[in-house]
C-alpha cells in the first residue's frame, strides 16, 4: 500500500492551524475559562495509559527513569499515545467554545 505525502504547504498550514488552537487553549488556561470540561476524560484515559506503561517499568527498573528506552515496544507506544491524549484533552478541555 503506498501512502501519499501532504504538500510542505499543506503541512505548514496543518501545524499553522495546531498552534492558533493550541495558543487560544493557553489563553483560556491563563484566564481560568473552561470550554469543554467533558474532555478531562480524555486527559484521564491517557493518564491511565501512561501510567500503566511507567509501571511496567518501575517494577523492574529503579524507581526513577526519565522517557520510554527501557519499555517493551508496545509499552513504549502506550507511553506516547497516553502522553499525546493527555495533552490533546488539556488542550480540548480549554479550547474555545
Amino acid at each position: 500500500m503506498q501512502h501519499e505525502q501532504l504538500s510542505p504547504i499543506t503541512q505548514g498550514l496543518i501545524w499553522l492551524l495546531i498552534a492558533a488552537w493550541a495558543m487560544t487553549a493557553v489563553g483560556n488556561i491563563v484566564a481560568g475559562e473552561v470550554g469543554y470540561p467533558a474532555a478531562l476524560v480524555i486527559v484521564l484515559i491517557g493518564f491511565a495509559m501512561f501510567l500503566r506503561a511507567k509501571l511496567s517499568v518501575i517494577r523492574v527498573e529503579p524507581w526513577i527513569n526519565f522517557g520510554s528506552r527501557r519499555m517493551e515496544p508496545n509499552m513504549r507506544d502506550l507511553y506516547r499515545v497516553g502522553y499525546w491524549l493527555m495533552i490533546v484533552g488539556t488542550l480540548t478541555t480549554f479550547a474555545p467554545h
